[in-house]
C-alpha cells in the first residue's frame, strides 16, 4: 500500500544561458522571468540550445521524490517517449526509492521543460508535455487507485488533459482515496478555474501560490470540504480552512540558488507531516524545511544526500 501516487507530467528540465545576441532566441522570449507558452518549432530550437544543467522534472514527481526521501512509500504514473530523456526520469524515480508506474510511447518524445538564465540569474521558462499528453484514462488502472492512501494530481496536466486529471479525482473519491491537488501556475487556474471549483469538493488539500489562490478566488463553502495552503515565497505560508486563516512566516533565508520545485516541496513535506497525523504548523514547518532545502540546490527537489 502506497503512501501517496502521483499522476503528472514525466518530464525533464533542460537549463540553458540566455543569449541577447541570438536574434531568434530573443523573438521567442515574451516577458522575461515569466513562464510561457511557446510553439513547438519554438521549443524544438530552445530544446536543442547548449545546456548548463540538466535534470529530472515534473512537479508532482517532484513532490513524490522528496516524499521518499522523507520515508514515505511513493508511486509515480506518466508517459515518456522511448528516448534517452525518458530513461533518464525513470532512473531518477528508481533512485530516490519512488515506484514507477511509467508506459512508453514511441509516438512522442518526453516531455522537456526549456528554463533559460538570464545574466541576473533571473529564470524564464516553456515547456512541451510531448508523450505525457498521451496518457489515458485507461493507463491509470483503478489498481493503482485502490493500492494507495492519497493521490496527488497537478494544474499543468488539468489545463492540458481535464477529461483524465477529473476521471482521476472522481474515481479516486469512489475508492476512499484522499485527493492532493497543486494548482502549479496562474495560466493554468485561470484557464481551467470553473472546472477546478467543480472539484473541488472532492479534493482534501489544494496547494497554489498567492496568485493562483487569487485568480482561484474560492467561496469560504469549500473550506468546509477542502484545506487550502497557499504560498506565499519569502513570506511564509497561510493556510485556510473552515473560514479560517493562519499565517505561518518563513525563517530567513540566507542562501538561494534556485526557486524552481521550491514548492513541490514544501507540499512534499507539508503531506508528509500530514500522513503522520502532525498538526497543521508542523506539516507548515517541514513544509518550510524541505523548500529552503530545494532553494539551496541546483535541482528541483533534495539531492538525495540530505536523506
Amino acid at each position: 500500500m502506497l503512501d501517496i501516487l502521483a499522476i503528472g507530467d514525466a518530464i525533464v528540465d533542460k537549463v540553458i544561458s540566455f543569449d541577447e545576441t541570438d536574434t531568434v532566441m530573443c523573438k521567442i522570449l515574451p516577458v522575461k522571468g515569466l513562464f510561457f507558452v511557446a510553439t513547438d518549432e519554438e521549443h524544438a530550437y530552445l530544446r536543442n540550445k547548449p545546456m548548463i544543467s540538466y535534470y529530472a522534472g515534473g512537479s508532482a514527481a517532484n513532490t513524490v521524490r522528496n516524499m521518499a526521501l522523507l520515508g514515505q512509500k511513493t508511486g509515480f504514473v506518466g508517459m515518456t517517449g522511448q528516448d534517452e530523456d525518458g530513461l533518464f526520469f525513470e532512473k531518477s524515480l528508481i533512485d530516490y526509492g519512488v515506484r514507477s508506474y511509467l508506459l512508453k510511447t514511441e509516438k512522442n518524445k518526453t516531455g522537456c521543460s526549456v528554463v533559460m538564465v538570464h545574466a541576473d540569474k533571473d529564470r524564464t521558462q516553456c515547456a512541451k508535455g510531448c508523450a505525457s499528453d498521451l496518457l489515458t484514462v485507461h493507463d491509470v488502472q483503478d489498481g493503482y487507485l485502490q493500492n494507495t492512501y492519497s493521490v496527488l494530481t497537478e494544474g499543468y496536466m488539468l489545463n492540458r488533459r481535464p477529461d483524465l486529471i477529473e476521471n482521476i479525482i472522481y474515481r479516486s473519491k469512489r475508492y476512499g482515496v484522499k485527493n492532493y491537488l497543486t494548482l502549479s501556475d496562474v495560466h493554468c487556474v485561470e484557464n481551467k478555474r470553473d472546472l477546478i471549483l467543480k472539484l473541488l469538493p472532492d479534493i482534501d488539500i489544494l496547494f497554489g501560490n498567492e496568485y493562483e489562490m487569487k485568480a482561484l478566488s474560492i467561496d469560504n463553502k469549500i473550506l468546509d470540504t477542502t484545506l487550502c495552503v497557499q504560498t506565499c515565497g519569502k513570506k511564509g505560508a497561510f493556510v485556510f480552512s473552515k473560514s479560517k486563516q493562519t499565517f505561518y512566516p518563513l525563517p530567513a533565508l540566507d542562501t538561494i540558488v534556485n526557486a524552481n520545485g521550491a514548492g513541490d516541496g514544501f507540499a512534499a513535506g507539508f503531506l508528509t507531516a500530514f500522513h503522520q497525523h502532525k498538526s497543521i504548523a508542523e506539516c507548515v514547518q517541514l513544509g518550510h524545511t524541505i523548500a529552503c532545502g530545494v532553494l539551496k540546490t541546483d535541482l528541483s527537489y533534495l539531492p538525495e544526500y540530505l536523506k
